[in-house]
């Protein structure tokens, strides 16, 4: 975990504006969770220095829209569950175009996760997603490519 009086430390690697934290599960994805003082200054701090936070699987659970704004959200990165069912699930379509043109509305970038196959990302790019995971890029691999 970075602490916040590190932050100088990971800026001077010329890393920080690479760098991308997806905040899910306990932090978001739970009913009774607010954003605490402590939570949003942590995430100022990294926005701060660069990194970009992203509001992971976005469309299920609780990850909602107040979460968005309250934490500075830059992008949102869809659920994958949507992703995966797009092309047999009319209303997974209808719920990813309406997130894409959201969050083009304000500026937010759109991940779609659990991309497994062309005809899957050829639909994404249909209904205006810009950027892609998954397996019809690459399989999860040990070491980085830069």
């Amino acid at each position: 975990i970075l602490k916040l009086n590190e932050n100088e430390l990971l800026k001077s690697t010329g890393l920080s504006d690479k760098l991308l934290v997806e905040f899910y599960n306990l932090f978001i994805e739970s009913e009774n969770i607010k954003a605490s003082k402590k939570s949003i200054e942590f995430i100022q701090t990294l926005k701060e220095i660069g990194i970009q936070i992203f509001i992971d699987d976005f469309g299920s659970g609780f990850a909602n829209f107040d979460y968005l704004f309250a934490l500075g959200a830059d992008g949102i990165k869809i659920d994958g569950n949507l992703v995966k069912n797009v092309l047999v699930d009319k209303r997974n379509e209808v719920i990813i175009k309406t997130i894409v043109e959201f969050a083009k509305q304000f500026n937010m970038k759109v991940i779609a996760g659990y991309v497994e196959n062309e005809s899957i990302f050829d639909k994404l790019k249909e209904l205006g997603v810009e950027c892609f995971q998954g397996y019809f890029y690459s399989k999860p691999r040990e070491d980085i490519i830069t």
